[in-house]
């Protein structure tokens, strides 16, 4: 074989090996940065859900508190004023809740947003029940509202819990994507 063919063919042979890796290198990179896309949008995800679950949660919690305030003012008798107030704030706090639900349902998932909405709805009922308990004739000793009330603190706290619960699982469902993404 001709010398000069001998270096022409290596020449040719170096350059296709070259290239060769440099595409597989080019292709193992792009890969590796979709990879890290992923991971990340997800991380970024599971972040706006946490986010979104604790601007509902605080809320509600302060809610449902305001609204236990008030109930005790019910029934100590003479603070009617306090119970009131508690009522107010309650309401306030509801509609930061209502608020916060909005960006709760738009991240999701529907068993996280539909556990929202019946916290939402016991704190809605909670709190109609102690606005009919105070125009009542007589409040403070009024079983039926005692007893009601009663009842939807124990409501309250199960829907909380349940929320509590699926917010957890779907945060839990978030986290298992981006581990299984990363192998």
């Amino acid at each position: 074989m001709d010398q000069g063919i001998a270096a022409l063919l290596g020449a040719f042979v170096g350059v296709l090996g070259t290239v060769s890796a440099s595409a597989m290198s080019g292709w193992s990179s792009r890969q590796q940065i979709r990879a890290q896309a992923t991971v990340d949008h997800a991380q970024w995800r599971r972040q706006a859900r946490r986010d979104a679950y604790s601007a509902f949660l605080a809320p509600a919690h302060e809610t449902c508190n305001a609204l236990k305030r008030a109930a005790r003012a019910l029934i100590d008798g003479a603070e009617v004023e306090e119970a009131h107030r508690q009522l107010q704030a309650a309401h306030d706090t509801l509609g930061q809740a209502q608020a916060a639900w909005s960006a709760l349902a738009v991240e999701g998932p529907d068993s996280v947003e539909q556990a929202a909405n019946s916290v939402n709805t016991a704190l809605h009922s909670m709190h109609t029940t102690l606005l009919a308990w105070c125009d009542s004739p007589a409040h403070p000793h009024n079983v039926k509202f005692v007893e009601r009330h009663a009842v939807e603190v124990t409501s309250v706290s199960e829907r909380i819990t349940g929320f509590t619960t699926a917010a957890r699982a779907a945060l839990d469902e978030a986290t298992l994507a981006v581990d299984t993404s990363k192998n």
